[in-house]
């Protein structure tokens, strides 16, 4: 890798969907400093961006993300506890920036997903792995807590408690076959298809209004922590916003038109 290369890459394969590429193949994506940073920025920006409508995250090389730096750690274990709580608060904080996200994110996940990189991946909307995807906690092994990065969140609403911590407190990897199976994954794809079909996913979801995808994400996520009657309450107020928007109307005509829609976001 060029040291002047950026250490996330993002590209727009297809209208409206960006790709963002963890680049650090010669350490397995391993999160660093600036790399977490320069991924926090990206996100950001994303954000921001209201023509782009969803967006797939993967890594560079052989894996996707093989979680924290160990030997950037290991530099860092002189520095006084409150730098390292900050540090520990940016690193998970990339599973809450792309939860916030208003695009939907697809983890196109090939090869190792460990520690920080699997709180990563399970923070994603939709997750798909290539053969050689796996996933790991690996946390346990450094004789650190197994809950990290939203780990203890999101894996057992995925996999059910007993199964989570069975993986959490047994460090047990699990492959793309099982994580399909389980639950944590949707699909198995062959590694030199994967990207495509993430992306192939990502343009369809893309063809959508961004207020109607938005809404969607964020009321689906917000009512997961809730009652039914507060979340069946969300779900009208968010419909009668969608209903107001300028893409239903041409949605609505779009239909009984028998043409295809053209979103502006309005």
């Amino acid at each position: 890798m060029d040291a002047d290369e950026p250490l996330v890459l993002v590209s727009e394969p297809a209208t409206g969907v960006a790709l963002v590429t963890l680049n650090r193949p010669e350490s397995l994506n391993a999160l660093t400093w600036p790399l977490i940073d320069e991924l926090h920025q990206v996100l950001s920006e994303l954000h921001q961006r209201s023509e782009i409508r969803a967006v797939v995250l993967t890594g560079a090389g052989r894996a996707f993300c093989a979680g924290s730096d160990v030997g950037g750690a290991r530099d860092r274990s002189a520095l006084g506890i409150p730098t390292r709580f900050e540090a520990q608060r940016r690193t998970s904080g990339l599973g809450l920036a792309v939860r916030e996200l208003r695009q939907p994110v697809i983890a196109a996940i090939n090869g190792p997903a460990v520690g920080a990189g699997l709180g990563l991946a399970l923070a994603a909307d939709i997750r798909i792995a290539g053969e050689s995807g796996s996933f790991r906690d690996g946390a346990i092994r450094m004789g650190l807590s197994a809950c990290e990065g939203g780990i203890s969140w999101s894996l057992p609403r995925l996999v059910g408690t007993s199964n989570a911590l069975e993986l959490m407190l047994t460090n047990r990897l699990v492959r793309a076959e099982e994580a399909e199976r389980r639950g944590i994954v949707t699909a198995v794809h062959s590694d030199a298809d994967l990207v495509s079909a993430a992306i192939a996913m990502a343009e369809q979801i893309a063809g959508f209004s961004p207020f109607g995808l938005a809404a969607t994400k964020e009321a689906f996520w917000a009512n997961q922590d809730c009652g039914f009657a507060e979340a069946v309450d969300r779900e009208n107020r968010t419909q009668i916003l969608a209903v107001n928007t300028a893409d239903s109307r041409e949605a609505m005509s779009a239909y009984l038109e028998h043409r295809a829609p053209v979103f502006e976001g309005r």
